[in-house]
């Protein structure tokens, strides 16, 4: 046997976790538990988990093809990967690559020579308010640690040497330059954040063990639960949930009440919290689990309550693994208070939160494919209807909330639906956290009040344009998936309806700021990247699609563009958008028909000063067969003549 008794020992108390005949679910913790001990997943230590789970062996081996943070070869001790997507490379991730680059002597997608550093760029690892950075993971422990503001080859030189020094994992909090080890447990520290005052969601996240649950209940926590649990039936909390009109704040903005309105009358009941935050340009939920996690743990025992389940889920993505450590602990924290597990809080009422992480699926953020992930499958969305609150996990009634979301609730059911309906606007209640990123003087986390101009979250709170002599281009209201905005939309509420309005969505409430410095081109070639990494695979449109309009792309940053790509661009946009499987087709082109139709003459301009006599590229064709013909080993464009020059080619084209 490959896999030891202790590794058996502690796959076999993941599988206890889950609902019996459903230990399928244990899939992704047990594959950290295989990593950790080997460095990576071998086929054989896979093949013996496939035994352990009653699974066919190729069912395991999919799974870890799916997921880009299992590795199935070894990778080095410590894996380097620097966050490029569009908020990380707008404040210099190209310079940090660069870095890390010269500093290993490698470049990335390589070892060390020693094999104790791999290099890798990244997809967005939701740290856009401090870019750029780098998540490094220790393999044989499996530990993770964000390095953050890595603005110079110094910094990256100091992280490399705290690596060296054997000492940089004991703590998985996040590091800085500026960042005072002594910090650690002290709040959030140097990571800059604000807005409305008194603040609520965000709160807490200053003072010193936020995390901690005796900080947590010295501030009235747990007191809403106790009272909602002892004195409200179910009903009344999804009515005042209702009558709160609470929007979800994961990106669809659906009503959570409502949601909650449609749970079949079956049972069992789950509710799942939704911490998958991958979507570019959003990092609120991190802050949350990271420096509160007792707020979301209170909103989870209100909902779960509401909705009437005896066991929660938190799906969270596999690179917040801080956060993941700290949701830990407060779990374990609320167990040995009485406030999870059998009878909590005195009633007849039970409650069990298991943590689920994630392994990096951009596309286990969608609903019903994190459901599929959580069961133990590859992360692809399902057919709906029947939506999760119908047929959810396992096939039984269940409801999927964003972690804000949830946080939401505990408030609501704390201060009365009045107190938050005097927040925002009669069709957008509340107060939201705004994640602001890429070219401004202070990106954070911003708590105000839905309905905020978009102006002055820029300038009051963000400090405006990151460099005084650039003004402000164009903006992602709500992630990286939303239209872009032009800087003459600046003063637009922070709602849905004049989101709405203006010709894009609030979404997540990702703002990432663009000033005259950048191209769009080189935007649309790495948001088009990013959706084509992400790809499920599951449909044709993003599968392919998104890898042919990333082609064009690269072609026309190449200096091949031709003036005709625009209109092919846009053809492909319409077969994608409104045609997938799944909300991820209309996410990968929305921001690029949005960058074609609002600053096309920059694509136009670029395409001229290039590509001026508007060259098209040789296309290869397959040579006729002649047996009388002496046949090359291997035909190259550079070769390729027209139609009769050479007995080979019957046809050769030039563009179209």
């Amino acid at each position: 046997m490959m896999l030891s008794e202790s590794v058996r020992a502690e796959i076999q108390k993941w599988m206890a976790l889950y609902p019996e005949g459903r230990q399928r679910s244990a899939i992704l913790p047990a594959l950290y538990v295989i990593q950790r001990e080997f460095g990576y997943c071998p086929v054989e230590a896979q093949n013996e988990l496939a035994e352990m789970l009653g699974l066919e062996p190729a069912e395991v081996g999919a799974v870890v093809g799916f997921y880009n943070m299992f590795h199935e070869e070894p990778v080095g001790d410590y894996h380097v990967e620097v966050c490029t997507n569009v908020p990380c490379m707008l404040r210099g991730a190209k310079q940090c690559m660069h870095h890390f680059e010269e500093k290993l002597g490698i470049h990335h997608g390589e070892k060390t020579a020693d094999g104790k550093f791999a290099l890798d760029h990244m997809e967005c690892l939701g740290s856009c308010g401090t870019a750029p950075m780098a998540m490094v993971t220790e393999m044989k422990t499996g530990k993770i640690r964000y390095f953050e503001n890595l603005d110079s080859a110094e910094d990256v030189q100091r992280v490399l040497d705290l690596i060296q020094s054997g000492k940089a994992f004991q703590t998985v909090e996040r590091w800085t330059p500026e960042g005072d080890p002594e910090l650690e447990g002290k709040g959030a520290g140097p990571y800059r954040h604000g807005g409305m005052e008194p603040r609520f969601l965000m709160a807490r996240v200053d003072q010193e063990n936020s995390h901690r649950i005796d900080t947590y209940e010295a501030d009235g926590g747990y007191a809403t639960a106790r009272r909602v649990l002892t004195e409200m039936k179910p009903e009344e909390v999804v009515e005042q949930v209702k009558a709160s009109g609470i929007r979800g704040r994961g990106g669809a903005g659906f009503p959570t009440g409502v949601k909650w309105g449609f749970l079949a009358p079956a049972f069992p009941r789950y509710l799942v919290v939704n911490a998958d935050e991958s979507e570019p340009g959003t990092f609120k939920d991190r802050i949350i689990m990271e420096y509160d996690p007792h707020q979301l743990i209170e909103g989870i025992i209100l909902s779960a309550y509401a909705i009437q389940a005896e066991l929660a889920f938190i799906y969270i993505r596999g690179e917040y693994y801080f956060a993941y450590t700290r949701l830990v602990e407060a779990v374990q924290e609320a167990k040995e208070k009485g406030y999870l597990g059998k009878n909590i809080f005195g009633t007849d009422k039970n409650l069990e939160i298991v943590v689920h992480r994630g392994a990096g699926a951009y596309e286990c953020g969608e609903e019903t494919a994190l459901l599929t992930s959580l069961e133990g499958y590859r992360g692809h969305p399902r057919m709906k209807p029947p939506f999760p609150a119908v047929e959810g996990l396992y096939a039984k009634p269940t409801i999927v909330n964003n972690v804000e979301s949830i946080c939401n609730v505990t408030h609501v059911m704390r201060h009365g639906v009045e107190w938050y309906r005097s927040f925002g606007t009669e069709k957008s209640p509340g107060m939201r956290i705004f994640c602001l990123s890429g070219n401004v003087k202070y990106p954070g986390l911003y708590e105000l009040p839905h309905a905020t101009p978009l102006s002055e979250l820029i300038h009051k709170y963000g400090g405006g344009p990151q460099d005084d002599s650039a003004p402000i281009k164009a903006i992602v209201p709500g992630g990286l998936s939303m239209k872009l905005l032009t800087a003459d939309q600046i003063d637009t509420p922070l709602d849905y309806e004049s989101m709405q309005e203006a010709g894009s969505l609030l979404g997540s409430a990702g703002v990432i700021v663009i000033d005259e410095r950048q191209s769009m081109v080189e935007v649309a070639l790495r948001t088009l990247a990013f959706y084509r990494e992400e790809s499920c695979g599951k449909c044709t449109p993003c599968r392919e699609g998104t890898g042919w309009l990333e082609s064009i792309l690269m072609r026309i940053q190449n200096g091949g563009g031709r003036d005709q790509d625009l209109e092919l661009m846009e053809y492909i946009t319409r077969f994608i958008a409104g045609k997938s499987f799944c909300p991820f087709g209309d996410a990968a082109v929305w921001g690029l028909q949005s960058n074609l139709a609002k600053f096309r003459h920059e694509f136009i301009e670029y395409i001229d000063r290039t590509n001026p006599d508007n060259i098209g590229p040789a296309i290869p064709i397959r040579p006729i067969y002649r047996p009388d013909v002496e046949q090359p080993s291997k035909l190259r464009d550079s070769t390729l003549k027209p139609l009769g020059e050479s007995p080979l080619l019957r046809d050769h084209v030039v563009g179209d």
